[in-house]
Formats: structure tokens, sequence, C-alpha cells
């Protein structure tokens, strides 16, 4: 069959693309492949199931020893299942702020659609919110609720971060990004909303749209430079589909890695890896973002979530999400905040993250929680200068990318984390969270100085799980998409996920995802 439209991934972008080409009502043929199988599991349904999710449904990927970090290396967990990370992530919903997108719309040329003006619109009517205001959705299919039954912790934090001076904001997602605020969702009745909830599934009765799980897609078919089909391994056998339009939707590492396996990349490096060249883009792979996060840990004088109080506290948290669909088991994100890491700076360029419970990461991805009543605030840095790259290990589509991440390689990042570490501790000595705080765990009393700090940064610094801008969207020799998507050199393929993003935005990336993905897809749509 020769289908209007493939869209290679079910993931956050693929799946809201394909809804706008299905629902558009062109009668278009659209068909989904998926290299994951399905999301029927609890750990997936219940989002405090994200720890066994991650494991148990990733593409494995680790990092190349990286020389900013005292040679770190890392896994870096990307979903492989239906709804994509959607189906393992924090369920944290993002829109970016308003300058993020007005700063692409000046990059990328401003009559390509890209202004706040012109998709936050795209966000509204693609939600279903319980935020107030003109700026929200009521009636899209995603779900975004807001924390309503915060602990006490979260409370504190909060009139603390307000009392350093810092503005409350009720809706980070509404005009305004700067400020504290209680954590936003994408979940409905304290149940995950992935995008294969929101977008696909409804979609799967239509006899114009097809779905193929474990369909790993190994290489676009071109002639000459338009792209006509792919070849995929689909349940172990070797399959080929042929489409008007092909749409890569899968993310800021594999995107790529299709590309160049396709003979699109650095003609170079694919000819050291004997894949014939269709296009010489050196842009493939390159301008690797991520935004760097840092664990501060306290251990607090009332109990959290740590579990240290017995059955009856375990109890407790069990009847709380019966009948309010709220605690832990729903979610352990209660509190968010977009912040100025210093006064000189002209906008945000840091958000926390506030869980009340006390966690690290272990070097291979798993969670340790803290034996006491704890609880975590993370920093990440909203807008890195540094920068990584994608790259080939050979030509067997079986080899996973190497992953070059220099997350610390401009000092810039490295001085605003320790910023961002001296404004948490200014507010977890603030009251009313101040005579809550027992001792700062993480990074402890001994890492008090500049130097220290730095150091410590260096040593402790982890992904924050948002890599984007691998095949950059913008109009110079090294963007690999055009404004409007489209591979820079061929025709009739087009890539819509994290890695179009010309940099990163002020927040977790699967929301704008979604929204890349069903701007895309109304493009495609009305212009066919």
């Amino acid at each position: 069959m020769n289908w209007d439209y493939i869209v290679i991934g079910a993931g956050s972008a693929g799946c809201a693309l394909a809804y706008e080409l299905a629902n558009s009502g062109q009668n278009a043929t659209v068909l989904v492949v998926e290299a994951g199988g399905s999301d029927r599991s609890p750990f997936i349904r219940f989002p405090a199931g994200q720890i066994r999710a991650i494991g148990r449904h990733d593409w494995g990927y680790r990092s190349q020893p990286d020389s900013s970090r005292n040679g770190t290396t890392e896994r870096w967990f990307r979903g492989r299942v239906l709804g994509g990370s959607s189906s393992i992530n924090g369920t944290m919903y993002v829109r970016g702020s308003a300058e993020d997108f007005n700063r692409w719309a000046a990059q990328c040329g401003q009559a390509a659609g890209w202004s706040a003006n012109e998709v936050m619109p795209i966000y509204r009517e693609l939600e279903s919110s319980d935020q107030p205001g003109p700026h929200r959705g009521r009636t899209g299919p995603l779900h975004v609720r807001t924390v309503r039954r915060p602990h006490a912790m979260t409370e504190a934090f909060i009139a603390a971060t307000c009392a350093c001076g810092y503005p409350f904001n009720e809706d980070y997602n509404g005009e305004v990004q700067e400020g504290v605020a209680y954590a936003q969702l994408s979940q409905r009745n304290g149940l995950r909303c992935s995008a294969a909830d929101a977008f696909l599934k409804p979609l799967l009765g239509k006899k114009n749209i097809k779905l193929l799980l474990n369909a790993t897609a190994h290489k676009i078919t071109f002639s000459n430079s338009r792209a006509v089909g792919i070849a995929f391994l689909h349940n172990r056998k070797m399959r080929s589909e042929t489409a008007r339009e092909i749409v890569v939707c899968a993310g800021a590492i594999d995107s790529p890695k299709l590309l160049m396996m396709s003979g699109v990349g650095d003609s170079e490096e694919l000819r050291r890896h004997n894949i014939d060249v269709v296009v010489d883009l050196p842009g493939v792979g390159r301008n690797l973002k991520e935004h760097p996060l840092l664990k501060l840990t306290y251990r607090t004088t009332i109990p959290t979530y740590n579990f240290t109080e017995g059955l009856l506290q375990k109890l407790g948290v069990a009847a709380e999400f019966l009948k309010h669909r709220e605690g832990p088991i729903s979610n352990l994100f209660e509190g968010a905040a977009f912040l100025k890491s210093s006064l000189s700076e002209p906008g945000p360029d840091i958000q926390l993250h506030f869980l009340p419970i006390g966690y690290l990461t272990t070097s291979d991805g798993t969670i340790e929680f803290a034996p006491y009543p704890s609880v975590t605030v993370i920093l990440n840095k909203s807008y890195p200068k540094s920068s990584g790259r994608i790259r080939l290990a050979g030509n067997d589509p079986d080899d996973p990318p190497l992953i070059e991440c220099r997350l610390l390689d401009d000092e810039s990042d490295v001085e605003t984390l320790v910023q961002g570490v001296e404004a948490i501790r200014r507010i977890m000595k603030t009251e009313p969270i101040a005579h809550l705080i027992d001792a700062e765990m993480a990074p402890g009393p001994d890492m008090e100085s500049i130097p220290a700090l730095r150091d410590y940064v260096r040593s402790h610094t982890e992904i924050a799980f948002h890599p984007a801008g691998t095949c950059r969207m913008g109009t110079g020799g090294d963007a690999v998409v055009g404004p409007n998507l489209r591979v820079h050199g061929t025709d009739h393929l087009w890539v819509a996920d994290a890695s179009i993003m010309p940099d990163l935005i002020s927040g977790n990336t699967n929301a704008a995802c979604m929204m890349i993905g069903a701007k895309l897809g109304r493009q495609l749509a009305t212009a066919r």
C-alpha cells in the first residue's frame, strides 16, 4: 500500500502529528511505526511506577565519557514503548516561556509561525486543563491537572520561596512563566495521560490510520533526493512501505541516527561508515543540548514520603490516592519554580522541581531513596551553552549511537548552577521551611566555598532527560530542517520532535514536542 503519510515514532510528537493528520477531514492514510511495544503496564499507568517503567521500556542507551564531568558516563533513558518518553517520564507539563518561542521565531524567520502568539493557541487546543483563564484549554484530548493536596513540606517550600522575594505564580503555563507554583501534570484521575492516551489510541478505530508496534525503522529510502519510503524490522522480519510524505519523530537521539543511516548527514562521516551519501548535511547529530541537573537533598524534622513511619503511613498514602487521586502514587513532583539565578539576568534562567522525598540517582540510573525523612530540590539550568553530538558507531542499524555529551563544557553553565545552589540555600534557610530542615545532606555543609561548589557541580551534575537540538531548525549551513521542518536538500522528508529545537526551552520538553508534532501535522494537512 502507498500511504499518504508514514510517521516514524509513536512518542510525544508522533502521536500528536498523527492526531492532526487523521482528523484533518482529508481522509489521508497514515501509517505509524513504533519500535517499542504495548504500554499496557501498571508501571506506566501509575506515575509512581516510573522507576520500574524506565528500566523495562527503554532503549538502553549509555553516553560516552564526558570530559567536562570527570569522564562521567550515564544512562540516557528514552522511551521504547507506545507513547515514547511520555509513557515513562515524570508527567511534568511545561509549555516553555513566551520568550522561548519568540527567540525561535527571530532565529527562523517571523513568517514561519513559531512566535508565542502562534504556538500558544496550539497548546491551548491540545489540552484540557484545570487552570482558569483565557490562556488555557478546556476541551483538548490531553488532560493536565495541578497538584491540589500538597505535602506540608511543599507548602512550606513555596511560602519560603515567596518570602525570599520571588513571586507566586498560579499558572506558569499561562501568560507569564516566572515564579514558584504547584506542579502541573499530564494526568487524568491521578493516572498518566501519555501522548498515546491523548492522541493516538482514540484514532485506532479509524480506517485511515494503522499502528505497527515492535517496528524499528532501519532506513529511509530515496529516489534521488526525494524520500519515498522506509525499510523497517517488524516482528523480526524486514519490511518496506512507501508514502507520499515521510515524517521522522524518533526523538533527539534516534532521529539523527536514522537520517545518517539513510545517507543524510556529514558526508565524510557517512563515507567512513560506508554509507552512500544522499545529502551532505553536516549539522545532523550536532548541537546536542541537555538541561544540566543537580539534586540538593535535605533531612527534615517531619515525615515525608520516604516511608520512615511504618505501615500506617503507607496505608495513609494509599487512602489519599484512592480518595483524592493525589499523593506520591500519582506524583512525586509537587512544586515548580522558574527563577533568576541572579538579579542581572533579564528573565528566569533556572528551573526548580520540589519533591517531598529524598533520593539519589546512581550511575546506572537506579533510584536510591534516603532512609530518613527528607526532601529533594532539583536544579536545572534552562539555557545551557554547552553542547554535544550524536554520531554513528557503524553502519549496523542495531548498533546504538554514540552519545557524546559535554554537559558542562562551557564554564558559564557551571557558574549558573553554583548561583542556583546558593539561591536554593537561601530559600531553605528562610521560614516557614527553615525550622522543618534538620540538615543539608547534599551538597552538605562542607561545600560552602565557591571553588568547592564548582568542583561539586562538575562531579555531581546529571542530565535532565531533555535532549534536543540534533536536527536543528534554521536557515544557516549547520541547520538540518527549515522553519517548515522539511529536511534541507530533500523532498517529502520532515522531522518533528525535540531534535528540531534550535535551543532548549525553559522547562521540561514533553509538552513542546506535542506542540511541534501538532504544528507540522496541521501544516501538512493544510498543504495536501
